[in-house]
């Protein structure tokens, strides 16, 4: 029997994270490392030329006059913007062009098709990327004072048009355009002889960036995150003034080399870091920690599995890169010193000291016991941190006062973790089924440009309805987003973008196991998704794909989420086969043949719904409320099988793009929660079987249930009792409105409780007996105003929860209810002014009895009558809204509708003196505060709702500037 046996770990790439004890103070003269907040004041615009010119000759292959297959639609208008818009991409291999089709580019192996109306040209790829012009954006002197000032995170085409556009159907109907970002910024003289560079998260999807005209680095991803150096070129400015300004510049082109069938947007969407430190320093992402627990792993509590578990000893190791980059010798030594979660030292370790001579990278290792250590698991997600420092040898370097010249602190957790071909997989050495999602990384008005907070929401949201697993679909995810899996306690599988024979694919998925390595929630390193997996001879790619993961990460297994050819070349490769949307004899089969191989259902259970859509009219491309027999029958192939891991489900939320029906349809429809975050019926079945099942049913395995979860969001759920303690959850999924359409209908009931009874205005229907994972349904209930009620009863007949529908009327009034921050969804309890923190309002339009008004669809106002906030996007949850994102109004979908309240003012981020100091547009959008001002703006952000004929309402979100406010102290907080 083959077991694959992964040891742990997690990572906070920089010390500037407000929840760590461990920062710099903004009074230390000199730091160790300084890492700058380098979000604000970006000018903007979408839009113009590409990088002009790209002469003939950078594609020496004459294509003209054939036809090749394969490759994309461009957005260029002539032949010489496409090849412009091929040249910018350097993985872009082939350009074409002819009047009645548009430009085509991408890379083809059919190039065989004679027609003369095509010109066009070809070059090897990877190619050497077009240097930039004398004049343009890229050149530090261009005038861009009429452009657009925004801050990161910053989707550029979320903000567009919807166009009925069959090329970027699967886009949203959203239309791609190039995208350029210039900042402005002074460099304070003392970092003059420093290391100093800028840590990119993300920026979508091909991007070259350039410093006062000089190309630095040209980066293919779109995911992955990735290091431009500025120190070291020619023409950095450094001291203060308009005539020391340098002018960084990112060209972002989402138009080239996109494969997705989703909307990925553009741009600016996650963080950006810029970093000064010394010239011997740990390398970014450079740093490792796995632990290995030894002796027998004992739970604090056998009866209560949130006390979570601990082991004698384990032994912790450590690995990191260390480089100087000056042109002399340097002499350093390493030290660490670990940290429990109360921020208590638990240890530290010193090595001897190292001699550098000038470039040389080391990579420094140790190993450190540790006894009586927690552990790591969904159910109690412990976490330790560790503080790696260089420590000077040398008189004259430049340190701090306590001889510290570099810093980098690691939170992680320790952890066991076994895959098991026959009995599935196991943590801390108990059994864990996965219950998990599929998601990709947007949300209404805000497109991939997602707020930290609200990422929060999403993973808490996983917990309200039972889920343990993530997977991330498909691409690697914001880092953010990890650290709030280590602190929520969601197992993570994390994937790779683009699989092939391709050193820029190799590398980028070498990079996401760098960065991501040092979470104790991400479980598997993934390769690829579906088709994607389809390398033409797997076998050698697969080798390099696993041979790169496993330097970097020898500890956790590598998969893929595969749609064919179980067993193949591919399958070869792997530790843990994944299988995406397979019916259960297919599992059955691989198992047999291949029984030392532990497998997962990666992907299933594609059940479309839309929420609040009883009775839909196929003749409008609606979709019904009901999905549960999809949901049951899907899940259950893998679930119902003890070999088999578990299960993540496409998708928990829905999605820009890829549309159920096509236009006018522009986002998804998979979600049980839509693209609002309003929770659809199918919500409630997963929230039934997965959570509250869970409560008095350990034995089905993996089900994490707190005492308090958190709950889903939907106003017109209510009123519905629903208690996680009482194990038992009841959920009408139809609404109780006339319908002519409808006399007599069928309802269903939601329910983990072994039977349930319908009542129409105190008159029993019957009573219906489930099944496992199951439902209740009644055919031909005949309407009559009133109320439907449906009673949940245990194996005694006692009602053990209770679910009324009530009719509704007209809109009447307006109410507006603050989502996020509400310690009910586990987001806390205010915004914390750090110029990003954003939270979630909901508008709902209420009948004259106070019941939300299901059939309206009024135009609602946001606005922001007092408090430092703005309005940064709006949505409702309907795919078939096409009313703009960047907004204050919009109409209501079955009586709801939602804002992104952001705030406007950053007192509390490590650095914002360095911040004033640096950023020469910083103050235009958003106000940073000066850290030696005493004074501190708490007032609360007040958001008014309103809508023609139904008045006013306001809620207040409340702000604040105590980290302990911040989202991962808050998801921390979310399961103590």
């Amino acid at each position: 029997m083959k077991r694959l046996l992964c040891l742990f770990f997690l990572c906070l790439f920089y010390t500037n994270s407000a929840s760590l004890s461990l920062n710099f103070k903004d009074e230390d003269p000199v730091q160790s490392r300084e890492t700058v907040k380098f979000d604000f004041g970006w000018r903007f615009q979408l839009g113009g030329n590409n990088i002009a010119p790209c002469p003939e000759s950078v594609f020496p292959k004459n294509l003209s006059g054939v036809e090749c297959m394969g490759l994309r639609s461009g957005s260029s208008k002539n032949a010489d913007d496409c090849r412009g818009e091929c040249c910018a991409d350097v993985m872009c291999a082939i350009w074409q062009y002819t009047d009645s089709q548009g430009c085509w580019i991408g890379q083809s192996n059919d190039c065989n098709h004679t027609s003369s109306s095509w010109v066009g040209g070809g070059r090897d790829t990877p190619a050497k990327p077009v240097p930039p012009p004398d004049s343009g954006p890229t050149t530090r002197d261009f005038d861009d004072s009429d452009w657009e000032i925004v801050d990161a995170p910053h989707d550029s085409l979320i903000g567009g048009e919807y166009a009925q556009n069959g090329t970027v159907r699967g886009q949203a109907y959203l239309p791609k355009n190039i995208t350029w970002y210039r900042k402005h910024f002074n460099l304070p003289a003392e970092w003059k002889g420093r290391i100093i560079w800028v840590y990119f998260e993300g920026v979508f999807r091909s991007s070259t960036t350039y410093l006062n005209g000089l190309m630095l680095h040209h980066e293919d991803s779109g995911y992955t995150s990735f290091v431009v150096r500025l120190d070291n070129c020619s023409g950095i400015l450094f001291g203060d003034g308009k005539d020391n300004e340098n002018v960084l510049t990112i060209l972002s082109t989402p138009n080239e080399g996109f494969s997705g069938w989703w909307y990925e947007g553009g741009g600016l969407y996650r963080h950006t870091y810029l970093v000064s430190a010394d010239v011997v320093h740990i390398i970014p992402d450079g740093t490792y920690v796995a632990a290995a627990v030894h002796g027998t792993i004992k739970a604090h509590d056998p009866n209560d599995i949130s006390k979570g578990k601990y082991v004698d000893i384990a032994v912790i190791g450590v690995s990191s890169e260390v480089i100087n980059d000056d042109t002399k010798e340097q002499k350093r030594t390493y030290q660490y010193t670990l940290f429990d979660a109360d921020g208590k030292q638990v240890g530290n370790s010193m090595l001897p000291p190292s001699d550098f001579s000038a470039g040389e990278l080391k990579v420094l290792t140790d190993s450190y016991t540790a006894k009586n250590v927690e552990l790591w698991s969904p159910a109690r997600p412990y976490l330790y941190t560790l503080q790696c420092e260089l420590l000077n040898n040398a008189d004259d370097a430049v340190i701090t006062d306590s001889g510290v010249t570099d810093t980098y602190n690691i939170t992680f957790g320790i952890r066991s973790t076994q895959w098991d071909p026959d009995k599935g997989f196991f943590i801390n050495d108990g059994h864990f089924t996965w219950r998990g999602f599929n998601n990709h990384n947007d949300f209404t008005g805000v497109g991939v440009a997602v707020p930290d907070r609200i990422n929060l929401f999403r993973a808490q949201s996983m917990r309200a309805v039972g889920a343990n697993a993530w997977r991330m679909s498909h691409n690697p995810p914001i880092p953010v987003m990890l650290d709030i899996m280590d602190n929520v306690g969601i197992l993570v599988w994390d994937e790779n973008r683009e699989f092939g024979d391709n050193p820029v694919w190799v590398a980028n998925q070498r990079n996401m196991v760098r960065r991501d390595r040092n979470h104790p929630s991400v479980m598997a390193w993934s390769f690829c998704n579906e088709a994607g997996c389809n390398a033409g001879d797997s076998v050698p790619v697969a080798k390099e794909f696993a041979e790169v993961s496993k330097e970097a990460d020898p500890n956790r297994p590598v998969t893929a989420n595969m749609i064919s050819d179980f067993g193949g070349a591919l399958s070869s490769q792997i530790d843990v086969q994944g299988f995406s949307h397979k019916p259960g004899n297919i599992f059955d089969t691989f198992h047999k043949q291949f029984p030392k191989v532990p497998t997962i259902g990666s992907e299933c259970c594609s059940c479309t719904t839309q929420r609040g859509e009883d009775f839909p009219d196929n003749t409008k491309f609606l979709l019904g409320n009901f999905n549960a027999n999809c949901n049951k029958d899907q899940t259950e192939s893998q679930l119902d099988r003890s070999y088999v891991v578990g299960c993540m489900v496409w998708t928990l939320f829905d999605y820009y793009g890829e549309p159920a029906f096509g236009w006018p349809h522009i986002s998804s429809s998979f979600g049980s929660i839509d693209l609002a975050g309003f929770a659809k019926a199918s919500a409630y079945w997963y929230r039934s079987w997965w959570l509250y099942n869970g409560v008095h049913n350990h034995s089905t395995g993996g089900i994490d249930v707190p005492l308090n979860p958190p709950k889903l969001i939907n106003p017109d759920a209510q009123p519905a009792e629903d208690n996680p303690q009482d194990g038992y959850l009841v959920h009408i999924v139809e609404h109780w409105d006339k319908n002519d359409a409808a006399p007599k209908r069928t309802i269903h009931v939601y329910t983990n409780a072994p039977s349930a009874e319908l009542f129409v205005n105190g008159k029993s229907q019957g009573v219906k007996t489930l099944v496992w994972q199951g439902w209740a349904e009644w055919d031909g209930v005949a309407y009559e105003d009133g109320n439907l009620t449906a009673n949940a009863m245990d194996d005694k007949n006692a009602i053990v929860a209770r679910h009324t529908r009530l009719t509704t009327g007209d809109p009447a009034k307006i109410v507006a209810m603050l989502d996020v921050p509400n310690d009910d969804t586990g987001t806390g309890s205010a915004l914390v002014l750090d110029g990003q923190d954003s939270g979630m309002v909901s508008a709902v339009l209420l009948d004259s009895n106070g019941r939300v008004a299901h059939g309206s669809s009024l135009n609602i106002t946001f606005s922001i009558t007092s408090g430092p906030g703005r309005i940064i996007g709006v949505g409702n949850g309907n795919p078939q809204c096409h009313e703009p994102n960047h907004a204050t109004w919009r109409s209501a979908y079955h009586g709801l509708a939602r804002a992104i309240v952001q705030v406007t003012q950053d007192h509390t981020t490590a650095n914002r003196d360095r911040m004033i100091q640096i950023d020469s547009d910083g103050g235009q959008r958003t106000l940073v505060g000066d850290p030696r001002d005493p004074k501190r703006f708490l007032d609360d952000i007040v958001v008014q709702v309103s809508a023609e004929g139904v008045g006013t309402a306001t809620v207040s979100i409340p702000t604040s500037t105590d980290p302990n406010d911040g989202v991962i102290s808050t998801a921390r907080k979310s399961r103590q």
